[in-house]
């Protein structure tokens, strides 16, 4: 997988810290709604895909399959509709997920690079890319609690 980068920052509208997010000229349309449905609704797809790779990941992948994964989940990601999205969920469950997906490019990379290097062994890099999907994995976790 060539590396992935995904800006960690929506640029569709600006990430307001919540104090001041209904009056920023940069708030993304609905800045005053809850974080509870509509955000759970919008980020669901995105969500899913990483929660199914991560039970995945419990019975085991090759490279591939994990390729294949991300870049589904990077896709759900570039679907969700960032401007209907209120402050509270990006700042939140939003972020959160942003988070997970990032550690999961973070391991594909890793992962790619062992795969591409002569003599590189799986077992070399194990440690890291289990604590990537660990961060993930706790990073889905708060997204799901922060979205109910």
């Amino acid at each position: 997988m060539a590396a992935s980068k995904v800006d960690p920052t929506p640029t569709r509208c600006v990430r307001s810290n919540g104090r001041n997010a209904a009056n920023s000229a940069n708030a993304c349309p609905g800045a005053a709604k809850s974080v509870g449905g509509d955000c759970e609704a919008q980020l669901g797809e995105f969500v899913g895909r990483m929660t199914d790779l991560r039970q995945s990941l419990l019975a085991g992948l090759s490279y591939a399959e994990y390729v294949v994964r991300v870049r589904a989940i990077r896709d759900a990601y570039e679907a969700v509709p960032v401007k209907k999205l209120g402050v509270a969920c990006l700042d939140g469950p939003a972020a959160d997920a942003e988070d997970a997906l990032n550690q999961y490019l973070r391991a594909a990379n890793t992962w790619g690079e062992c795969a591409g290097t002569a003599g590189c062994a799986a077992s070399e890099i194990e440690g890291k890319l289990q604590r990537r999907w660990r961060i993930a994995s706790k990073s889905i976790d708060e997204a799901k609690r922060s979205s109910d």
